[in-house]
């Protein structure tokens, strides 16, 4: 090809092939599914299961380092490795001042821990039916959290699945069931010690997989040029940068930092997944220690993603794979990287692919555990046929159940494929339930005087709201405004269009009160937060509050409980009423 007919690097992509697994990287994928589930076996076998402590708790003896590794594995999916470094590639790396939010971390350690883990409760939601004297509400929360969790595990899978299967032809139906069925298995044998450790293996190899994309690429680039780049096409640098608050635009420094203090707060604070992370832990110091390791490692995390897009942009930046028609999704873009740039380095592509599902393999065996761990303590074990069971029978129905969800998500992840607009939905249900479910734990510790009505009438309303505001800004077609891109160094060949997908518009192009719908989904957590806590004490107060029930102390924070009233008080309070009803 002819140095006119575009940039000699993209010359090959006027017939363009997709470049496959070669058996090395397949050895290197499987070896990475064998050693967690060969961790999963060990445990099972050599760990001692006999009892739900120890399969949902280890028995309470692990350190602080494994369980910090392990939290933050959790939380950084697949959907985030493929997510972020696209958002520095197409948007810049505003979305970085996401690290801002870790500042929670400090009511987290501060507060949330201590409180948690000297109830020692093994799930997070009775709490909530000793505080209100309410199985509704416990019920309520736990479901949403179940729910939640099963949706957001199907597209922890999917999505990773469906961005390769694109990119590298890597059959998706084969990887959805591998890493489902291996997740699905070391968890249900191995318990909590097995989802720990191996999510420790899985959080180190994607570190691996990353700094391999980065110290690679960064070097054939030079990393002087990739932040020049990233620079001059405002993708870094001061200019990249919003300061103005605007509820109405994606991202500003205001949105994301107010955004994802609560995002983190509630990931990490009373979230069933980290309580009972924290719960397991051998005394309050390692509890509180492990929330604190948890933040360096997740700056690094979210810088190293988003450093990585900000490579690729350096190689692509006068033909985007995306414009060209290489690719049909943003989120494509770093396995498509991969596959073209670094598959002449032998196991990376393997190494690559280990790291993406690692990622979600953290979070489906997690999810899991939990919510075995969330659906016998809530559903099963108050009724006495389950509750006098032996600890070996009760053992293994949470073992059953385990396994239920586990191929419940595998299962939720083909169908997927078949309703598109399901993953849409799952994202938004994920950040809809959270943080109103955190406002009733706010509620329930700090608000002595709220009742069952109010939290249950609040978390419905709080969760609502978000869900209506979501799907509303659905049906409005927006389409996230993105940063220019070029062709220019394009193959000619290659015949590129860049006519715009007429049914997609823009928040600025739509008029009020329907623009309103376009708030940034940054806020949702705040605003569901603060629906459920304004709705949640109102209708408190119009039900006469908690009425003639003592509150025990230990069930609200130590900073309130000197607004509980005497027992001479209630002795009065339950005559009036007592008086009333005659």
């Amino acid at each position: 090809m002819d140095a006119e007919d575009g940039d000699p690097r993209f010359a090959a992509w006027a017939d363009h092939t997709q470049v496959g697994f070669s058996i090395v990287d397949y050895i290197v994928f499987g070896s990475v599914l064998l050693v967690s589930l060969v961790i999963g076996l060990y445990h099972g076998y050599f760990g001692g299961q006999k009892t739900n402590a120890d399969f949902l708790l280890g028995g309470r003896s692990f350190t602080c380092a494994p369980v910090a590794f392990s939290l933050v594995a959790s939380v950084i999916s697949a959907i985030l490795v493929l997510g972020a470094p696209a958002e520095a590639y197409y948007r810049g790396v505003m979305w970085w001042v996401q690290c801002t939010g870790t500042v929670a971390i400090i009511l987290v350690a501060g507060i949330f821990v201590p409180f948690f883990y000297e109830l020692r409760l093994t799930s997070l939601y009775e709490y909530l039916e000793l505080r209100y004297e309410s199985r509704m509400v416990r019920c309520l929360t736990g479901g949403m959290y179940v729910i939640q969790n099963l949706l957001y595990q199907a597209v922890v899978v999917y999505a990773p699945a469906l961005a390769f299967n694109s990119v590298t032809g890597f059959p998706m139906w084969l990887s959805i069931l591998c890493v489902g069925v291996v997740a699905t298995i070391y968890t249900v044998i191995g318990g909590i010690r097995a989802v720990v450790w191996t999510d420790v293996l899985q959080l180190f190899v994607l570190l691996l997989g990353l700094l391999a994309v980065i110290f690679i690429g960064g070097a054939e680039q030079g990393f002087d040029n990739v932040w020049e780049s990233a620079t001059r096409n405002n993708r870094a640098g001061a200019q990249s940068i919003s300061w103005k608050f605007d509820a109405l635009e994606r991202h500003n420094i205001p949105n994301i930092v107010i955004g994802s203090f609560f995002g983190i707060l509630g990931m990490f604070g009373p979230n069933q997944t980290s309580i009972q992370r924290y719960s397991s832990l051998q005394s309050l110091t390692h509890a509180v220690l492990s929330s604190i390791v948890i933040v360096p490692i997740f700056i690094a995390l979210i810088s190293l993603t988003m450093y990585a897009g900000l490579v690729i942009f350096s190689t692509y930046e006068g033909c985007d794979p995306l414009t060209a028609g290489l690719i049909s999704k943003p989120d494509q873009i770093l396995p498509f990287y991969v596959m073209e740039n670094l598959s002449y380095i032998i196991g990376l592509p393997g190494l690559f692919i280990a790291c993406v599902f690692s990622g979600a393999m953290s979070t489906i065996s997690s999810g899991v555990n939990c919510q075995a761990a969330v659906t016998w303590e809530d559903v099963f074990l108050p009724y006495p046929r389950f509750n006098k069971l032996s600890n070996e029978a009760q053992t293994r129905c949470t073992k059953a159940i385990a396994l239920f969800y586990g191929g419940l998500s595998v299962g939720l992840s083909y169908l997927a494929g078949q309703l598109g607009g399901v993953l849409q939905a799952a994202i938004t249900v994920n950040s809809a339930v959270s943080s109103p479910s955190l406002a009733v734990f706010v509620m329930a510790m700090f608000m002595p005087f709220t009742n069952s009505k109010g939290v249950a009438t609040g978390l419905i309303a709080g969760v609502a709201s978000i869900l209506g505001i979501s799907f509303g800004s659905k049906t409005l077609q927006l389409k996230p405004e993105t940063l220019s891109l070029s062709t220019e160094l394009c193959p000619l060949s290659m015949n590129i269009t860049t006519a715009m997908d007429a049914t997609e518009i823009y928040a600025v192009e739509i008029p009020y009160p329907q623009r309103l719908l376009s708030i940034s989904y940054q806020l949702y957590g705040p605003l569901g937060f603060t629906i459920t806590i304004i709705i949640g004490v109102l209708v408190s107060l119009m039900t006469g509050c908690r009425g003639s029930h003592r509150v025990d102390p230990s069930l609200v924070h130590r900073w309130v409980r000197c607004c509980l009233p005497d027992e001479d008080e209630l002795s009065m309070r339950k005559e009036q009423l007592s008086f009333t009803n005659k």
